[in-house]
């Protein structure tokens, strides 16, 4: 679910900020307490692209809920508490792990208060700096810049937005190298578990959307309605995945075509993802929970219903001039008093 709502997003600052370097190579390496100075938008930014996630709730023994809610309670255990953090990553970081920087910041949200847990990978730039030379040119020096934060989301492989509540705490997770399956060890050095399964997700995906089509019938062309269960069936039944920043494929799949970003229906379709808080959930489309068409209805203009079972839907001819045929042979015909 979306962690921030779009107001928070845009008051979102950083109250404390500390890293601490990680990997298999140099070990931990642990650091103070930084001040983000000129470069909180940065970090901000990073912060913001991960606000849609897997939902997450701690487990009763989580020491990373432990940990936070110590810093919660007294600030002058930050630097402290965030050293031990570092070393349970650390604990939980296998042998091929990227070297790194997990880091920690103390947020704040109109009047909320909550944590950013990132682990950055390192990533090597080359550097240039330019001087004045011969015959109006310039010369050109370069150098290899091995620790770094970078805009790249590749490098920003692991992120936990979290706020603590008296039950626990809310938690939004995202897995850069698979954001429907969190890895193992970073689920294990949160304490945290999944609260929505894929078919759970899946199911609340198709619900949504065909609400917004059925609440919404103009927006579309007319046979989507006529098959809305069917096309949200068989789109969920496709398979596949889906990740933080494309759930309009799914809609587009269903309506048959790419929706401009102005479009009322896509409009429609983000708040109810909103409101359904499944907004920028990653998933993967797994359709165990959802049912598909067993009964097609027809009404016609004389006001006369026909319910066909999904199975013979093919026993159906609709003519040019909007005529229905059902081409089966008739075995009963009685007056009915119900």
């Amino acid at each position: 679910m979306a962690f921030f709502d779009d107001s928070e997003l845009n008051e979102l600052k950083i109250e404390r900020m500390i890293f601490h370097l990680v990997g298999p190579k140099n070990g931990l390496v642990k650091l103070e307490e930084v001040n983000p100075g000129e470069f909180e938008s940065f970090f901000v930014d990073r912060i913001r692209s991960v606000n849609g996630g897997l939902p997450y709730a701690f487990s009763d023994a989580s020491s990373t809920r432990e940990r936070l809610g110590r810093i919660a309670s007294n600030g002058g255990l930050f630097q402290e508490e965030s050293e031990k953090l570092a070393e349970d990553f650390q604990s939980h970081h296998g042998g091929t792990a990227a070297e790194g920087a997990i880091l920690l910041f103390v947020l704040k949200a109109k009047a909320t208060r909550s944590f950013a847990l990132l682990k950055y990978d390192d990533e090597t730039v080359v550097a240039y700096d330019l001087k004045d030379g011969s015959g109006g040119r310039k010369t050109v020096s370069l150098e290899a810049i091995q620790r770094t934060f970078v805009q790249n989301k590749a490098a920003l492989q692991k992120a936990a937005l979290i706020k603590l509540t008296d039950k626990g705490g809310e938690l939004t997770v995202l897995d850069r190298r698979n954001q429907q399956k969190v890895a193992q060890y970073f689920e294990a050095f949160l304490g945290a578990r999944q609260t929505l399964s894929d078919a759970e997700l899946t199911k609340k995906l198709v619900d949504v959307t065909r609400k917004v089509i059925g609440d919404n019938p103009e927006l579309v062309d007319g046979e989507v309605v006529k098959e809305l269960t069917k096309r949200t069936y068989d789109a969920a039944s496709g398979g596949g995945r889906i990740d933080s920043e494309d759930q309009r494929s799914f809609l587009e799949t269903v309506v048959g075509h790419k929706l401009a970003d102005d479009n009322a229906l896509l409009g429609k379709f983000n708040r109810a993802l909103s409101v359904e808080r499944i907004s920028g959930v990653p998933m993967k489309l797994v359709p165990d929970q959802v049912k598909g068409p067993k009964t097609l209805y027809y009404k016609t203009a004389n006001g006369i219903e026909i319910r066909v079972p999904n199975e013979f839907r093919a026993l159906i001819e609709k003519t040019d001039d909007g005529m229905i045929v059902i081409h089966d042979k008739l075995v009963v015909e009685t007056d009915d008093p119900n």
